[in-house]
């Protein structure tokens, strides 16, 4: 089944499409005690198989995976060596010899490109499985609980991952936080499996899956904004997606100068605005004056309006200047989950 034979499936059940993103408008999402069914199709996969791929990892990745317990997930990010970011996911440990990392569809060549011309003195695999295998998200209230009784497999805590037998392929469910579980399906299985979910669950679209992560200020790094931030300036360093004890890799001089100096003048922000077309990744943000003062980093639309995350300079938002999208749109900068000035090191 390919994409479009993907989205008229999608369409038949109900899916309004926009940008590659399903929604299904009549549905609602404020009953607490629903399980939400979302397509996470614009997100992507590249697998790293063979007997090396951990040691490989390791000296590209911000994060730790020696560290890391098989069958577990963690965020991190594939640096150039100016310290920038050419992909950011969350990287999900099967084994030391097999990962896959879950990020944007449209980063997945980006990533899979840049991380294999530094694999050639190592037996690992690095492939784009995008078009292969499918993302379903899972979203509500003990989603692991309710999922793992759908699909008959060990409920996972947060940030575990675990694989199970669909109709004789192998899937994996990876427990992103309490509230979120993500599905990786051979794309030959997706529909099938939909089809078993949504007796259960409540179809629901994509902003959905983005709100949550926007509102938990998880970043995402898009090819719109590849190469564009270093980890700190995205809080990358307070999610557990940079260790400062791991030793080298790839950018990690900057990254470690920026973090033991202190010299990080942007940092993440959540923000609402009101509601209109979705600004893209990348946007420029404005303060009191006709200079930048950031990016946006992603947007999603809900029912107040737009929810999203920007990297800021920090001393214009402290200073308190109006803050507004290039069409004039005001953002409210809101609460994070976490200390956005927390010291990783401490």
């Amino acid at each position: 089944m390919d994409q479009q034979q993907w989205q008229d499936f999608l369409s038949s059940e109900g899916a309004i499409w926009e940008g590659g993103k399903a929604h299904f408008p009549l549905t609602s999402t404020d009953d607490p005690q629903a399980l939400h069914l979302i397509d996470l199709g614009p997100q992507g996969a590249v697998s790293i198989k063979g007997p090396d791929s951990q040691k490989f990892l390791q000296g590209q990745l911000t994060c730790d995976l020696v560290n890391l317990p098989d069958k577990h997930s963690t965020l991190g990010a594939h640096c150039n060596p100016k310290g920038r970011m050419i992909s950011a996911f969350s990287a999900l440990k099967l084994s030391q010899s097999e990962f896959i990392l879950r990020l944007p569809r449209n980063l997945a060549p980006i990533a899979q490109q840049a991380l294999s011309k530094y694999a050639v003195f190592f037996k690992a695999e690095l492939t784009d499985i995008s078009d292969d295998s499918h993302w379903l998200g899972l979203q509500g209230q003990n989603v692991a609980q309710q999922t793992a009784q759908l699909l008959g497999f060990a409920p996972p805590s947060p940030g575990e991952v675990v694989t199970f037998d669909f109709d004789g392929e192998r899937c994996i469910a990876q427990a992103v936080n309490e509230a979120q579980l993500a599905l990786l399906v051979p794309v030959t299985k997706a529909q099938q499996l939909w089809q078993n979910l949504s007796p259960e669950c409540e179809a629901t679209g994509y902003d959905l899956w983005q709100k949550g992560q926007i509102e938990a200020g998880i970043p995402q790094v898009d090819a719109a904004t590849s190469e564009m931030f270093i980890p700190q300036m995205t809080n990358l360093h307070l999610l557990g997606g940079v260790s400062f004890k791991k030793g080298c890799y790839t950018g990690q001089e900057v990254v470690a100068r920026m973090q033991f100096r202190g010299a990080a003048k942007r940092r993440l922000y959540r923000a609402k605005s009101t509601g209109g077309d979705l600004p893209i990744s990348g946007l420029e943000v404005f303060g009191d004056g006709k200079q930048s003062i950031g990016n946006l980093v992603e947007a999603c639309h809900s029912k107040d309006g737009i929810e999203l995350l920007a990297v800021l300079t920090i001393a214009k938002v402290a200073a308190g200047e109006k803050l507004h999208l290039e069409d004039g749109r005001i953002l409210e900068i809101q609460e994070l989950p976490y200390d956005a000035d927390a010291d990783p090191l401490a």
